[in-house]
């Protein structure tokens, strides 16, 4: 599946016909991508934090998380971006429930992961937390996410390129954004109050 990756910048029919070829013959093929992918943001949160620091708003001074409480924040960063594909893929199912098409769980799962390939690229700006260039490249990373699903759910889904597909693949964007935002809050919340290390309590200074 990962040698059809590039093709999606080209021929993006061909690429996603040829991904859901190789869905249809390994269905569970997806998880190397699915399980290595999302370390990307992981990790770069991690560094981020950890060792190139982050000014909040209204400060302009650096703030460090410990390394403890940035591998808590990059752990989950990692189960949020699972949780999102595996919410997505169910919701992709669920909007498709009476297309003849209507694809199984691990084709779902492919096409989720495929999809999300751009935000997990632009998650890279983590290392380098400048916050014009978070939202710059955050918003490109999400456009380009979108444009792949709208553009691929045709050809990977086998279904017609009418307006009743747009209708359905603006309906996946949508519970997308409900997605990114809920799961964000939860996992973030997550990091911030139950678990030890999740506070600003730990943020600290490499010079103390």
């Amino acid at each position: 599946m990962l040698a059809h990756l590039p093709a999606l910048l080209t021929t993006p029919a061909d690429a996603w016909t040829n991904i859901r070829k190789d869905a249809d013959q390994h269905p569970w093929g997806f998880l190397p991508l699915m399980l290595l992918g999302p370390l990307i943001p992981a990790i770069a949160c991690y560094i981020g934090a950890a060792h190139t620091g982050w000014s909040f708003y209204g400060g302009e001074e650096r703030q460090y998380l410990t390394p403890g409480s940035a591998a808590l924040l990059g752990l989950m960063c990692y189960l949020g971006f699972l949780a999102g594909l595996l919410v997505m893929s169910f919701m992709t199912r669920w909007v498709l429930f009476r297309v003849p098409q209507r694809p199984s769980l691990p084709i779902s799962l492919t096409f989720m992961t495929v999809t999300s390939i751009p935000m997990m690229l632009a998650a890279l700006a983590a290392m380098l937390p400048y916050r014009p260039v978070l939202l710059i490249v955050g918003a490109l990373g999400a456009a380009l996410s979108c444009i792949l699903l709208f553009f691929g759910l045709p050809s990977y889904m086998k279904m017609p390129r009418n307006d009743h597909t747009r209708f359905f693949a603006a309906c996946i964007i949508g519970v997308g954004l409900l997605t990114l935002v809920t799961i964000g809050f939860v996992f973030m919340e997550m990091w911030w109050q139950p678990l030890e290390g999740g506070s600003y309590e730990n943020v600290a200074d490499p010079g103390e």
